[in-house]
């Protein structure tokens, strides 16, 4: 068996300096079972049988708390293989799994073997990549010899790209991560620049204050909360325009409204045009009126925004339709990627509990907000418990998948209209005691409020709430601040 570790490893990686290098891992882990914890390889990166068979049995070993040495893994091995003779010539010899380990076994004594275990462990890396690349490269041949549609061709690039990014992650030097105080200043510096966090502007005041953040900040997933029918898809096409109207680019991915509907919604919310108007133009508007709807529909079409109409699409789509957004898009400032809503997204597999789909989903979306450094919101409609409760605001058991949905949101924002659920006990109250509680829970004048507050904030007080007005007849929230000309609400 040939062992160099004084070899330059800048030269060209030759199929002896990958068996090489595998037999040095194989030797620092027999003396250093903990190496194992984090060399962040598969047996599949390995370049022969006999290695992989070896490292998937010292996997299994390891993670069930066994020793992993030349003893254990023994019995894993076959009964005879060959390899090279010690001096390297291309003579093969046959060895038992015992004479084998055994050599690796002492080999791993040897303090410039232990020393060498970096540089070959990225060998072994580099040539797994080299691997990986090449099949990819006869893939696409193939496919483009085959013959398909442009569709078709897209989509195999995009899953090409992906797959490649995730290869790339996989192995990525740790020497190329940034300290913790390198991270920070640099996004100290980018924020100073720019005068502020990097991310997409809050339509409403009251929202940054209960999130304790001034926008949406960029590589964050965040989540809203609300039950159907208190204004939740007012309120995501007023964050969406306002970010619009910043010069952002923003991607709307719609289970419920198509692209007509979503811009009918902004025009009354913006130009005071109710939807019943833009309905029948001709007989409720005046020439002033169906002006203002042409000027809007021809100036957001120039802006960077697109809406696209969901199916049954998964989160891989999803992901999909965002890169290829933020790929057209991009034009410096933060992108703002919308989903509604979560619990329409079709799951891998829908036999999976409501909470496995979830964190599905949100684990890729946060990854893609990270990995695109965009703002990403997801809306989730409340489930059915939580409106029954006594007192139906909101909290974090609420979300679809349960408390232990949030886990991969940096901030959740809950939407509550107390009229919606106050008009619903009225009209079945039955008994003084129901009296009782409606009178208990709901108290003041609830007509046209609505509370916003957080079921999750990284840095701030969750327990802060604000009041929002709900106007109906133009669908939207307004502050209940003094008002402010409408120019400024928007």
């Amino acid at each position: 068996m040939s062992i160099n570790p004084d070899r330059s490893y800048f030269d060209r990686i030759t199929e002896d300096d990958i068996f090489e290098a595998e037999q040095v891992f194989f030797a620092c882990i027999f003396s250093d079972n903990s190496l194992l914890a984090d060399c962040g390889l598969e047996p599949e990166d390995f370049g022969t049988d006999i290695h992989q068979t070896a490292f998937r049995e010292a996997m299994v070993l390891y993670h069930g708390g066994q020793i992993v040495d030349a003893v254990s893994l023994k019995p894993c091995l076959p009964r005879l293989f060959k390899v090279k003779d010690d001096q390297g010539r291309n003579v093969h010899v046959e060895l038992t799994p015992a004479e084998y380990l055994g050599k690796l076994l002492v080999l791993g004594t040897r303090p410039d073997i232990r020393a060498s275990y970096e540089a070959k462990l990225q060998i072994i890396k580099s040539a797994a990549m080299g691997r990986r690349i090449a099949h990819e490269g006869h893939l696409m041949a193939a496919l483009g010899d085959e013959g398909h549609t442009l569709l078709t061709l897209g989509d195999e690039i995009e899953h090409l790209e992906h797959r490649l990014k995730e290869l790339r992650n996989r192995f990525r030097e740790t020497t190329a991560i940034a300290s913790p105080g390198a991270s920070y200043l640099s996004m100290f510096e980018a924020s100073a620049r720019r005068d502020g966090v990097i991310g997409v502007p809050i339509a409403l005041p009251e929202i940054a204050k209960v999130l304790s953040e001034p926008v949406f900040e960029a590589g964050n997933l965040y989540g809203l909360l609300s039950s159907s029918g208190e204004g939740k898809s007012s309120l995501t096409m007023q964050l969406i325009y306002h970010a619009v109207k910043e010069g952002h680019p923003v991607l709307f991915l719609s289970y419920d409204q198509s692209a007509a509907q979503c811009v009918r919604q902004m025009i009354a919310q913006v130009h005071e045009i109710s939807v019943r108007q833009q309905r029948e133009p001709s007989r409720l508007m005046t020439d002033y009126e169906r002006d203002k709807c042409v000027l809007f529909a021809t100036w957001i079409n120039d802006q960077p925004f697109d809406i696209i109409r969901c199916q049954r699409e998964g989160v891989d789509r999803l992901v999909t339709y965002a890169r290829r957004f933020i790929k057209k898009r991009a034009n410096g400032k933060t992108a703002f990627i919308v989903i509604d809503h979560i619990g329409k997204v079709k799951p891998r597999d829908p036999k999976l509990s409501a909470d496995r789909i979830s964190g599905e989903v949100t684990v890729e979306l946060k990854a893609l907000a990270d990995e695109t450094q965009a703002s990403v919101l997801i809306l989730n409609q409340r489930n059915s418990f939580g409106t029954r409760r006594d007192n139906p605001r909101p909290i974090a058991a609420d979300l679809y998948g349960g408390e232990g949905a949030k886990a991969d949101y940096d901030a959740i924002l809950y939407l509550y209209r107390a009229e919606k659920y106050k008009a619903e006990r009225v009209a079945t109250a039955a008994t003084g005691s129901d009296w009782k509680k409606i009178n208990s829970v709901f108290v003041g004048d609830l007509e046209g409020i609505a509370e916003v507050g957080s079921v999750k904030c990284r840095f701030g007080d969750p327990t802060l709430k604000e009041t929002l007005e709900f106007e109906a007849e133009f669908t939207r929230y307004r502050s209940m601040k003094p008002r402010r000309a409408q120019e400024e609400m928007f």
